[in-house]
This record gives C-alpha cells, structure tokens and sequence, in this order.
C-alpha cells in the first residue's frame, strides 16, 4: 500500500529512523542482541520506504517493467519487509526468553526462511490485486484472506512471547530504573499493538468475504497508520532508548561519567604527586573505557594516593573521621603533596603495617560520596598546592 501520512509526518520519522540506525551502527553493534536490533531497524526503515510514494515512482523509473507493477510488488514487499523486521524482534525475544546466544544465528537463518516463504505466498496471493491494478482490500476475495492469514501468524507469534517474556520480567524485577520503566512500558505498547494487529486484519478480512459486505476502509488507510505507528514509532522508540543511554554514556553526560569528571582534577593532581599507583587503564576492541570501570579505578587511584600521603602529613585526621571538614582535609592533603614535592622524607609514624590492615566490607557508596564532597573542595586548594609545590 501507497502511505497516505502526510510528508510533514513520514520525513521527520524516517530521518530519525535514519539517524537511530547510524547511531546504533556506530555506538551499538558489539552484542548479538545489537547486532539483530540494528537489521530490524534497517528493515523497519526498507519497509517505510517501499511505502512512500515518491521511492515507489523511483523504483518504476529505475526498474524495467510496466510501472504499475512495479509499483504494486513494492506495496506488496513491504508487507514482507514488516514480517522481516518481525522476525528480528522475535530472535530478540527468544534470546529475552532464555534461548541460548550460541544458536542465535541458526535460529535466525529458519525465521529467514519462514519471512521468504510468508513473502512468497503474499506475492502469490496478492497476483490478482496486481493485475487489477488496485491494494489487496479492494480486490479483496480469499486470496486477500490468505495474505493476511499469513501476514498475521508471524506477528501473533511474536506478540504472545513478547507479552510472555514481559510479564515474567516484570514479576521478576524489583527497583527498576527511568530508562528499564520506559523500555518496558514501550515494548508492552508495541507488543499489544502488533496483537491487534494480527488479529483484527485477518478476521476483519474473512468476515468481510464470508458476508459479501466491502471491507469499511478498502483504501487501506487504517492499516497504513497502524503499520506506520507500530514499525515506525512504536518499535524504533524501543531501540532509541538504550541508544539514547549509551550515547549519553560515549559522551559522559551519565551519571558515572558526570561522576568521573568531577574527580578528574583532584585525581589528576594525586596522581601527579604520586605516580606510582597509576597502573594501565583496559579498554575494548573499539578503544573505549567502560564508565563504570574507569570511576573504580579512579576511586582506587585517589584512595591509595591519599593513603601515601598521609605520611607526609603533620595531621592523623582522614577524610573518614567523623564529622570530618572535607575543605580542611583538601588542605592537609595539599600540605602533604608539597612537603613530598620538597623531598621531606615521610613520617615514620604514619606508616600503617601490613598486618595491621583488617579486612571488611567496605561502603563504597559513602566512599564516593566522600570523595566527591573532596572533590568539590579541591579547586580551592590547588592554586595553593601548586604553589608549595614550586
């Protein structure tokens, strides 16, 4: 079917179908679950495109044939471009349900196969609109219930494990985050949309050719924006939020990495003063640091950092201590890096024994509460250790 939605609505929502698409290209394509979101997105957009009626008159230009049937084999393709988005968001749910990682592309290679035929069986059922020139429902007959019946099996399916997998999570989740709450109220949406979907165009069609009665949109309008809501808004909200975490991950504007920058000029300055504690940083194949793992080591490299120059200072007070001025500690830490700056050896006394360390659980949450309170401090005291230091 030719899309009726107005360009004002289709332009904006392709670009950014486009522009998720590149962005999970680039940001998001290591995990197997990435990798089948990021072919269903491609087909999602290839199904949007087969419907406009601009990329129609392109392919019957480009294409050699009589221009109506090529344009009629691109409405009826989309078709099968849906069932073909369909069939990666299923891969996902079993891999949500639990089906091993390891079969994750054999599994694919057999809903390829039920896409091609399903595909197949819409062209062969949907000959007789294209001969008559005219959509499937204004031909309308058996063959118009056979291209839904098999248009609808592959979404039902997929809709009864989503709603499945939904609920068990939900039973099974306890404090759930912004981003996990949106992600899940987006997937019931879509999963209860492509329900109805598989249920209505079916029944709706055999009803019609049972009673002899013209389906009441045979122009196909409803189901243009229902297709549209769902693999053009409804199913690329699901991917975007994750891209929408990740990105503000890549560029540190989450928590963890907000976090890191607030640390980075206190750290940067103790690990100047004592470089030893610095080890190597890992990062992946794409040459990034995991968040999560670079605020860790950033909390070690302060914590031991400020550990080694408790010997250089006059004071036994941490910033542990109770009730302990986080601005008083950055200026004895800042004394300390001056007095280890000026040669003085450390204090004997300072010097904790191995054996007297006790292990234990440690709050690492209050740690870096700590830390990012001496952090907020630092700035105060750094003209004045760099200056002790010269």
């Amino acid at each position: 079917m030719t899309s009726p939605i107005p360009g004002l609505i289709t332009w904006p929502v392709l670009i950014g179908m486009t522009l998720a698409l590149v962005g999970r290209w680039w940001l998001l394509r290591d995990s197997i679950v990435d990798r089948l979101i990021n072919r269903g997105l491609a087909a999602s957009l290839f199904e949007q495109l087969l419907r406009e009626a601009w990329f129609e008159k392109s392919l019957a230009w480009l294409l050699p044939g009589d221009d109506s049937d090529v344009v009629n084999i691109a409405r009826q393709l989309s078709l099968g471009a849906t069932v073909l988005t369909i069939s990666h968001i299923y891969g996902v749910a079993k891999l949500w349900a639990g089906a091993d990682p390891a079969h994750t592309w054999r599994r694919q290679r057999r809903y390829y196969l039920v896409t091609t035929t399903v595909t197949a069986v819409i062209l062969i059922a949907g000959t007789p609109a294209r001969r008559a020139d005219q959509l499937i429902d204004q031909t309308l007959g058996w063959p118009a219930v056979v291209v839904w019946v098999a248009f609808s099996l592959p979404l039902g399916a997929t809709a009864l494990l989503i709603g499945r997998v939904w609920v068990r999570e939900m039973r099974a989740a306890g404090e759930t985050t912004w981003q996990e709450r949106a992600l899940y109220a987006e997937v019931l949406g879509t999963a209860a949309g492509t329900g109805i979907v598989a249920v209505v165009y079916p029944l709706e069609t055999t009803i019609s050719v049972l009673t002899g009665h013209p389906l009441f949109d045979p122009q196909m309008h409803w189901k243009a924006w229902s297709g549209f809501c769902l693999s053009a808004v409804g199913a690329p909200a699901v991917v975007t939020v994750p891209l929408i975490s990740t990105l503000l991950t890549h560029i540190g504007w989450d928590r963890t990495g907000r976090y890191c920058r607030r640390l980075r000029p206190m750290w940067a300055d103790l690990t100047a003063a004592v470089p030893e504690i610095v080890l190597e940083m890992r990062r992946n194949q794409n040459g990034r640091t995991d968040p999560a793992i670079r605020l860790h080591r950033m909390t070690v490299e302060i914590r031991d950092s400020l550990l080694h120059l408790k010997r250089y200072s006059n004071s036994p007070d941490d910033l542990a201590a109770a009730g302990g001025d986080p601005h008083i500690y950055a200026r004895r830490v800042a004394e300390a890096i001056a007095s280890k700056a000026a040669g003085h050896p450390p204090s004997a006394s300072r010097c904790t024994p191995r054996h007297q360390v006790q292990p234990g659980a440690r709050d690492l949450t209050a740690e870096l509460r700590q830390l990012l309170a001496l952090a907020r401090a630092w700035p105060r005291v750094r003209p004045t250790a760099a200056a002790l230091r010269h």
